[in-house]
């Protein structure tokens, strides 16, 4: 058989067991599971959460696997669908800065699905989960940046295979099966970012979950896929990406060797992850100042330096950046999320979903930000940030953040993971079921039974 990308991957998923795995990536993994669920219950609440559920209800019934927040019995395909529009529905989820994708949502999502059906352990679930963050990550790398250029969300297309390996574990499949389904995949693997006023984006890591399962499922059953998924003439990087791939990120010695999966940058605040650095500068900024909030008068200019290349996803354009109209335009804003750091003195999910995105006072800071290119960006190895604050009294203050905080430059600890995780789940459960939650996800792949954990997420009647 001509060897193929597909076949190394599906080779390096097949062999790995538990002993492969470096303590740094389980705690990784562990981590991002807890602030997974955590942002899962609170999407639970919202009205696209309940839209998903509901269609997920509509598909068609069965007991294989229940959805997290609802504990609703469907299809295990149905309920990874549900699972990842809700982890990562409110831009609260991490992701892999090189690859630029949202690792967990469609990971965790298929993991928790198909470990209910197979009636798997934790740690055959966690071993699935950490090989899915792992091909995801490193598919969307070898396309870093250049998804986005087109016009993808690397998470919709990368995230489908990751599901499909995360399937192919759980059911114990071999690698010829495996690569069928990495073939399969490619032509189920989805995400444009024409959003505009829609909520297309929060279904990606939730369809990219469904499609895994159902490719392999496909495979399983002798449906055959093009092991030249990936790197063939009208394969995934040939039909997504202007010119070549780096595939150094695939290159079957690195696997096992280096892991991606322990790189993944978690989010301190619940909008798209290009604008975290401004959030912390200028947040620094009011620090520096002695100041808890400024307001409109206080403030001559805001000049926010911005990658070129993420112009058009968080600045442009201007005019709905600085008044968004929709949550969206309000997520993807670099003059939004600094007006609400400078105002507010805080940008969380309270400031995004239950005060109104039309604040006079927010809007009239946001109108003083401007946002010229940034030539001393090297996106995308990180997403940089400054804020060059001139004060109504003539004084100026700058702070540049290199990478923010959350990523591995600059990681969050475990406390504030957990306290993230605390309050999320907190806006669905009452306080002693969301202990226990935290207590049981940190023993993740200690768990006798996988559904157990499914149990500890369902929210009370």
């Amino acid at each position: 058989m001509t060897k193929t990308i597909a076949g190394d991957l599906a080779g390096f998923v097949t062999d790995l067991t538990t002993a492969d795995l470096p303590d740094a990536v389980l705690h990784t993994a562990r981590l991002h599971a807890v602030d997974a669920l955590g942002i899962a219950l609170a999407s639970s609440r919202m009205d696209f959460g309940e839209a998903a559920h509901n269609a997920a209800r509509a598909l068609g019934t069965g007991d294989d696997s229940r959805s997290l927040g609802f504990g609703t019995a469907m299809p295990a395909s149905s309920a990874a669908l549900v699972n990842g529009v809700l982890i990562h529905g409110l831009d609260f989820d991490d992701t892999h800065i090189q690859a630029i994708h949202h690792a967990t949502a469609p990971a965790l999502a298929a993991a928790l699905a198909v470990g209910e059906a197979e009636n798997a352990d934790g740690a055959a679930t966690m071993l699935a989960y950490v090989a899915g963050l792992e091909i995801g990550c490193r598919l969307a790398a070898a396309g870093a940046g250049r998804f986005h250029d087109r016009g993808f969300h690397p998470t919709g297309i990368a995230g489908t295979f990751a599901a499909v390996c995360v399937t192919a574990k759980l059911r114990g499949l071999p690698a010829d099966v495996l690569v069928n389904a990495l073939g399969l995949a490619g032509s189920q693997a989805a995400g444009i970012l024409e959003i505009n006023e829609s909520w297309l984006k929060r279904l990606h890591p939730g369809w990219a979950a469904h499609s895994g399962i159902i490719a392999t499922t496909l495979a399983q059953h002798g449906f055959r896929g093009p092991a030249t998924v990936f790197e063939g003439t009208h394969g995934l990087y040939a039909s997504h990406l202007d010119g070549e791939p780096d595939l150094s990120a695939l290159a079957p010695g690195d696997l096992g060797d280096r892991w991606l999966a322990s790189d993944i940058a978690l989010k301190p605040y619940p909008c798209c992850h290009f604008t975290h650095a401004f959030v912390d500068a200028a947040l620094e900024l009011l620090g520096t100042l002695g100041r808890s909030n400024l307001t409109a008068d206080e403030i001559d200019t805001i000049t926010c330096p911005t990658t070129p290349r993420l112009m058009p996803a968080v600045t442009e354009p201007a005019d709905r950046k600085t008044a968004p109209v929709t949550i969206y335009d309000a997520l993807f804003s670099v003059q939004y999320a600094v007006a609400l750091a400078l105002t507010k003195g805080r940008v969380d999910l309270a400031a995004f979903y239950d005060e109104p995105l039309d604040d006079p006072g927010v809007l009239a800071v946001a109108r003083k930000v401007s946002c010229p290119p940034d030539p001393d960006s090297d996106y995308p190895a990180h997403f940089p940030g400054e804020v060059v604050l001139r004060l109504a009294d003539g004084r100026e203050l700058r702070k540049r953040v290199p990478a923010s905080s959350g990523t591995p430059d600059n990681p969050l600890d475990d406390q504030a993971v957990r306290e993230k995780f605390d309050s999320n789940a907190g806006r669905a459960l009452p306080s002693d079921q969301v202990r226990r939650l935290g207590e049981c996800a940190l023993r993740f792949d200690t768990l006798p039974a996988i559904g157990t954990l499914v149990d500890a997420c369902v929210v009370p009647a």
